[in-house]
């Protein structure tokens, strides 16, 4: 969307909530989001994103708008709208791995932010949740488990997390995103190794 189509937020937002699908509100609702974002306006995003129906987004812009929150230096609020993140990442309409997912970029949010303990701590939920989907009989949710567990042992080894993020990946019940995100931390280790 371009600059000149927000100009009035007022009837962009009032428009975005006559949408009658949900899913497109949200999405649209959502997009506008992320521009009041990029445009510095984190106050009216928060506003914006409580209209914000579905769970996912509703997490994922909550996210967002922390991250811009503390970045310009109001993390104390920050945490609170990080806790209001995770808390809708904890809905029962989400699949485990929805949950993992969000909860994983959450907590990557918080590290980045120096909120180093309350990252391990949403780390934690990510991965006990993405291991009990991963016992799931839905393959697809399992599968997408096992995928967001890869995805935090990853992380955790590019941040030189080496140690825990092999107990991560050894945790991986599908052998072949097991074996991958091994090989990928042994890689980082080896890159480790060669600056060290």
């Amino acid at each position: 969307m371009e600059t000149e189509d927000y100009q009035n937020s007022f009837e962009v937002v009032s428009l975005a909530l006559s949408i009658k699908d949900e899913e497109d509100r949200d999405w649209q609702l959502s997009e506008i989001v992320q521009w009041l974002l990029q445009n510095d306006d984190w106050q009216k995003a928060h506003g914006i994103a409580q209209l914000i129906s579905a769970s996912y987004e509703k997490s994922e812009a909550l996210q967002l708008i922390a991250d811009k929150m503390a970045e310009v230096g109001h993390l104390e609020r920050a945490l609170f709208v990080f806790s209001e993140a995770e808390h809708h990442s904890e809905s029962e309409n989400l699949a485990d791995w929805q949950q993992a997912e969000l909860l994983h970029k959450i907590a990557k949010s918080l590290q980045k932010n120096n909120a180093i303990f309350r990252a391990e701590d949403v780390w934690k939920k990510a991965i006990v949740i993405a291991q009990k989907g991963e016992t799931l009989e839905n393959l697809q949710d399992s599968l997408d488990c096992s995928s967001v567990l890869a995805e935090i042992a990853a992380d955790f080894a590019s941040n030189e997390k080496i140690k825990k993020a092999f107990e991560i990946a050894q945790s991986i019940k599908n052998i072949g995103k097991k074996e991958r995100a091994v090989n990928k931390i042994s890689e980082y280790s080896e890159q480790i190794k060669k600056v060290a």
